[in-house]
């Protein structure tokens, strides 16, 4: 059977949480193919160089300099890109928001910075870290229908940015779904031995959850291993 290692990472270097480190970890998996949190639309720009890379490419570009055999394929979901950034400018206006109005959310805003920054991969791929952004979530729903309720906040159409929110989870949804549905596609057209898996921290716990239900749907199975 086929060994795939999921990897939460951060799309941004932050103390520890850096290419050095995501290089080392890459090598000691030593895959035959690595799966990409991008969609089919980016992928040949980032990698001809027209785009900034994220943490991840920057470290997958080194690796295969070094090991040019590897396999490397896109995997996301394909979006509008005027939708896309549209959702993006309202989503960040929520975390706004959010840290403005949540002195809970404001601290694991921090706290998840501070702590990645000190321990690197081994805490986003940790569940205490997966709980974490679980709870921001959580606690983004609550401040948004606060907010929705509240008669004296009339600067800000409220109901209209929770629509968006709520767009933006459903996308996160679809994308977490087309990911897996092309590592099985690849990883039974192609029969890689070895494969590995790069995706945000905040994917990890949804996506092990997703897996589950593939395992039982799929004829084709995996092994999946987490780092930690």
């Amino acid at each position: 059977m086929s060994t795939i290692t999921l990897v939460a990472t951060s799309h941004k270097e932050n103390g520890l949480c850096n290419s050095q480190e995501l290089f080392k970890i890459i090598e000691q998996i030593s895959p035959e193919v690595i799966f990409e949190e991008i969609p089919p639309r980016k992928f040949e720009a980032v990698y001809a160089g027209t785009r900034l890379d994220s943490l991840e490419v920057t470290t997958i570009k080194a690796y295969l300099q070094k090991y040019p055999d590897t396999h490397h394929y896109p995997v996301d979901l394909d979006i509008d890109p005027v939708t896309e950034k549209e959702i993006k400018q309202e989503v960040d206006g929520v975390a706004f928001i959010c840290n403005d109005y949540s002195e809970e959310y404001n601290y694991l805003d921090g706290l998840l910075s501070l702590q990645s920054e000190k321990y690197g991969f081994p805490y986003l791929n940790n569940d205490r870290c997966s709980e974490l952004i679980l709870r921001k979530k959580v606690l983004e729903t609550k401040v948004l229908d606060a907010l929705k309720n509240d008669k004296s906040q009339t600067a800000m159409d409220h109901k209209r940015l929770g629509l968006v929110y709520k767009q933006w989870i459903d996308q996160i949804d679809d994308r977490e779904n087309e990911m897996l549905k092309n590592i099985y596609n690849y990883m039974e057209q192609k029969k890689y031995a070895k494969a590995l898996f790069l995706v945000g921290a905040a994917h990890r716990k949804p996506i092990q959850q997703k897996i589950q239900e593939y395992q039982l749907m799929e004829n084709s199975k995996l092994n999946w291993t987490f780092y930690s």
